[in-house]
């Protein structure tokens, strides 16, 4: 009987999340690439990697002190608590708009390919029309979209709670408006456990549009992003759809959130390699 490692390898990345108030971004790299990981998905905050503390100078020692190491980022993200792409506010568009494309000219100057986008965001009490949201979200997108051309740049949308489009319907369509391969999905499963979304089915349907994954753990009463075996995240399925999802350029990032993040990641490899060792007829979807 096959087993998962028969099929194509996973590239692993990591993401520098839990570092965020602790460190610079290139110290929580130095500190994961040990541990297997490249590839990273670096978050944008201000003390850890921001664009206002950026000078040519200090970004082209970045650039050196990345490819001396042999570091690379597959993508930069901006935590969008105070960014919102489909606000009903213009001049709150704007400011997002601005800001991410700044982000995606750093991903240019430091080696990325990619910037993760969170589509927007949307009160659970009382939103406004729909139709209203998506053109906002849509048009804005578009702005983004000619950036990431010129700077050849990719966005990743990525499957987030609270977003216009939380589900991957609803977020498969609105990339697919956009009929280009700059735009694609970051397809974060932890949230599609959240939601109670069929994550091993969607990935399968969603293919090529997935342009990265996001692996962590967490329940379908609580959304987290905790190390893997923590949560109710089918991994060997999860594994397996991510192999067969004919996403082969799509980097997983191990997106884990913890106050030990090094001794979290350590327990999610752990957990990664021992599915890679189950029998395929395990990893099914449920």
């Amino acid at each position: 009987m096959s087993s998962v490692s028969s099929r194509p390898a996973l590239c692993i990345g990591g993401s520098t999340f839990s570092f965020i108030w602790k460190e610079h971004a290139l110290t929580a790299m130095e500190k994961l690439l040990p541990l297997g990981l490249n590839d990273f998905d670096v978050l944008m905050v201000p003390g850890h990697l921001w664009i206002d503390e950026f000078t040519p100078e200090s970004t082209a020692k970045l650039r050196r002190d990345l490819d001396s190491r042999g570091i690379r980022i597959d993508s930069l993200n901006l935590p969008a608590l105070d960014l919102n792409l489909c606000s009903c506010v213009g001049d709150v568009r704007a400011y997002s708009i601005s800001v991410y494309r700044k982000a995606l000219q750093c991903s240019a100057d430091l080696g990325g390919r990619a910037l993760v986008v969170v589509p927007g965001r949307v009160s659970a009490l009382l939103a406004p029309d729909k139709g209203d949201t998506m053109g906002w979200l849509n048009d804005s997108i578009a702005a983004l979209l000619k950036t990431a051309e010129r700077l050849d740049q990719r966005l990743y949308l990525e499957l987030h709670p609270q977003t216009p489009i939380p589900t991957s319907p609803m977020i498969g369509a609105f990339v697919d408006q956009f009929n280009s391969p700059r735009v694609t999905i970051a397809y974060d499963i932890a949230s599609a456990e959240f939601i109670g979304e069929d994550y091993v089915a969607e990935i399968s349907r969603l293919g090529h549009r997935i342009g990265q994954f996001h692996l962590s753990d967490s329940t379908r009463s609580a959304w987290r992003h905790d190390a893997l075996g923590e949560g109710t995240v089918d991994v060997p399925a999860s594994l397996k759809a991510i192999q067969t999802s004919g996403a082969s350029a799509a980097v997983t990032i191990l997106e884990v959130i913890s106050a030990s993040p090094i001794e979290a990641m350590k327990r999610s490899l752990a957990v990664i390699d021992g599915s890679a060792q189950m029998p395929a007829a395990a990893a099914t979807s449920r």
